[in-house]
C-alpha cells in the first residue's frame, strides 16, 4: 500500500479529495525503476495506468530502420500509458526510466471502481487525460506543419 502523503505530493492529483486519495493509495502499486530500466515496450499489450511520482521517463519508438527515436520526456506528476489504459491494445511507444524514478500503477478495473465510488474525482482525472492527449495532438500537428513548410521551401 502507498502512503497517502506520497500521493498528496503529486501535482496531477491536486484537488482530489482526501477520501479519494486514500482509496487510490490502497489500489495503486508503487514501483521503483533505475536509470534505463524498461517500464513497458512498444507493441506489447497495455492496460495499466502509470503516474510518475518522482523522476522522469523517456518515451521512444523504433523507426523502420530499427533505430530508437526519442518522442518525449515525461516528468514527475504526469501519466503514462493513457491510450492503452483507456481503449486497450498495444503500446505505441516504449517507456524507459530516465534516472531513478518512482511510478504509481493502477489497472483499469481499479480505476473503474474508483470512478464509481468517487465520480467527481474520477472526472477530474479523466479531464487530465484529455488535456494530455490534446497537448500531444497539438504538438504533432505543429511538427507536421513545420515539416510541410520545410518541404515546400525546397521545391
Amino acid at each position: 500500500m502507498i502512503d497517502i502523503s506520497q500521493l498528496k505530493e503529486v501535482a496531477s492529483l491536486e484537488g482530489i479529495s482526501e477520501d479519494a486519495l486514500a482509496h487510490l493509495a490502497k489500489v495503486m502499486q508503487k514501483r521503483a525503476y533505475r536509470d534505463a530500466d524498461p517500464i513497458f515496450n512498444e507493441n506489447t499489450e497495455g492496460g495499466d495506468l502509470y503516474l510518475i511520482g518522482a523522476g522522469s521517463v523517456r518515451l521512444n519508438r523504433r523507426a523502420k530502420e530499427g533505430e530508437a527515436q526519442n518522442l518525449a520526456i515525461v516528468k514527475e506528476g504526469d501519466f503514462l500509458g493513457i491510450m492503452t489504459f483507456m481503449v486497450g491494445g498495444k503500446h505505441s511507444a516504449s517507456a524507459v526510466a530516465k534516472g531513478d524514478c518512482t511510478l504509481y500503477v493502477m489497472d483499469r478495473n481499479s480505476f473503474d471502481e474508483f470512478t464509481e465510488k468517487f465520480p467527481a474525482d474520477g472526472n477530474m482525472i479523466l479531464m487530465i487525460f484529455i488535456e494530455r492527449l490534446v497537448d500531444s495532438v497539438r504538438g504533432m500537428y505543429e511538427r507536421y506543419i513545420d515539416m510541410v513548410n520545410y518541404m515546400w521551401r525546397w521545391r
